[in-house]
């Protein structure tokens, strides 16, 4: 067995082999090598997939048994295991259940490899202990070889993700730090202006000296905040965009699987190379989104006098492809004309009109409403369904990025759309908030910058 352990030596005994706590520095085996846990009580399988996945340059770790690969796991990361199920003492589907419990390896990939002929049964056990995937011998040299180039691909991503957000940390504290620091002297300067105002002639010096600084350190401030937030729009979008390649190699690879091999594949194979590329349609969706939501904070706006029921009926027309065996009462009143940016708002309107849609999906007879009214604020648009709604208790993680209120199993969606839909009506100095209730659906309201519109005719009702 060989190993780069950044902290201590693996202990004697392990495959015969002990490795040195020296090995390669830090840096270069986190940025060039990710570890691979292979685990088998057999030397000739062993040997055999390590030559298969050796052509992908990573570290791989060789065990013959549970208790070692849970010692190695006490000691590094892995970007997948590589785990045979019949093994003496402790079989494999123990082994992934005992995995589990670790909070550092609860969701490391497991992807069982085995021979045992009775697959629906053990198939349907290792899938409930969290593994991924599941691979009968013999082993096709090159679909084991492409499974676990993706695992890797994705383990250095994450990889690099944390580095780059620690690195965002430590200069978010260093900034509320000097923000804190910023604070308690303006605090002493102004119970030094308090104590010295007495002294007219000094104290009018005082204060003009005390403003000086005061707009000064307002300036500075700003600016650091600013560049903070520009640097915060940079990493989303670099990030998104580095993930793109990636993404792509995954879903060429799936797509690959699906058309040269479909002739070869079994059924149970052919369904995981479609979730393969399915997982990776997802993934492509969910970088969209996140370069759709940095690039909002950092494009010009058109802004002019638009109809608000046009934009309306223009989402409502590219939705009804989707929906056309469902039945959808469409209430829509007049809205007001104003002046914004008219491509931004009907991305609102889209968005919550298909979020509408999609939440509405369980009710035999949909009803989704768009209207206005007078609020404190001005006129608010209103948007309500009759869907299953959500719990108010979680208001506070509506609008936020990867916040999804509901499951992935139960409604599709990435978590962005909506955080999407607050920036478009910030940007515009508008406001958004949103009210619902378990299974008795929800009304989301927003307003944009003043304008003269009014509150006109009642509803008119379209019927889908």
């Amino acid at each position: 067995m060989t190993s780069h352990n950044k902290s201590a030596s693996l202990d004697a005994g392990i495959n015969g082999v002990a490795v040195p706590a020296g090995g390669m520095p830090e840096s270069q085996a986190v940025e060039s090598q990710a570890n691979i846990l292979l685990v088998d009580d057999r030397e000739d399988k062993r040997l055999a997939m390590e030559t298969i996945i050796a052509s992908l340059g990573q570290n791989v770790v060789k065990v013959s048994s549970g208790k070692e690969a849970l010692r190695c796991l006490l000691q590094q990361d892995f970007a997948v295991i590589l785990l045979d199920v019949n093994m003496p003492g402790m079989d494999g589907f123990e082994t992934a259940f005992l995995i589990r419990q670790r909070l550092n390896s609860e969701h490391t990939p497991i992807i069982f490899v085995t021979g045992i002929s009775d697959t629906e049964t053990h198939v349907s056990r290792g899938y409930s202990l969290g593994a991924v995937d599941y691979i009968l011998t013999p082993v096709v040299p090159e679909v084991l070889r492409t499974k676990v180039s993706v695992f890797v691909e994705l383990f250095k991503k994450n990889e690099q993700l944390k580095r780059q957000a620690e690195r965002l940390r430590l200069a978010h504290e260093e900034l509320e730090l000097r923000v804190q620091e910023r604070t308690s002297e303006l605090a002493i300067a102004n119970e030094s202006l308090q104590a010295e105002i007495v002294e007219r002639q000094r104290a009018e010096e005082k204060i003009r000296k005390l403003n000086a600084e005061l707009e000064q350190r307002v300036l500075d401030r700003t600016t650091e905040l600013a560049e903070a937030n520009e640097e915060l729009e940079a990493f989303t979008y670099s990030v998104a965009h580095d993930l793109q390649a990636p993404l792509r190699n995954i879903q060429s690879y799936a797509q690959i699987l699906q058309e040269d091999g479909a002739a070869n594949m079994t059924p149970e194979f052919a369904k995981y190379v479609q979730r393969i590329g399915a997982r990776g349609e997802h993934m492509a969706q969910l970088v969209d989104d996140l370069l759709n939501l940095s690039r909002i904070g950092k494009r010009d706006f058109n802004l002019q006098p638009t109809p608000l029921r046009s934009l309306v009926d223009e989402a409502v027309a590219e939705i009804m492809p989707e929906t056309r065996d469902r039945a959808i009462e469409w209430q829509i009143g007049d809205l007001p004309l104003v002046t914004c940016d008219a491509s931004l708002i009907k991305q609102v309107f889209a968005n919550l009109l298909s979020n509408a849609v999609k939440y509405t999906r369980p009710r035999a007879h949909a009803v989704i409403e768009i209207g206005q009214r007078n609020t404190a604020d001005g006129v608010a648009i209103y948007i309500r369904d009759n869907g299953v709604g959500f719990d108010m208790k979680h208001i506070d993680k509506l609008f936020g990025v990867f916040q999804r209120l509901h499951r992935a199993d139960e409604f599709e969606g990435t978590g962005v759309g909506l955080a999407i839909v607050a920036r478009i009506i910030r940007r515009h100095g508008g406001k958004i908030w949103a009210q619902g209730e378990e299974d008795k659906g929800a009304i989301f309201h927003f307003t944009l910058a003043p304008t003269a519109a009014k509150l006109t005719a009642p509803l008119e009702l379209v019927s889908k």
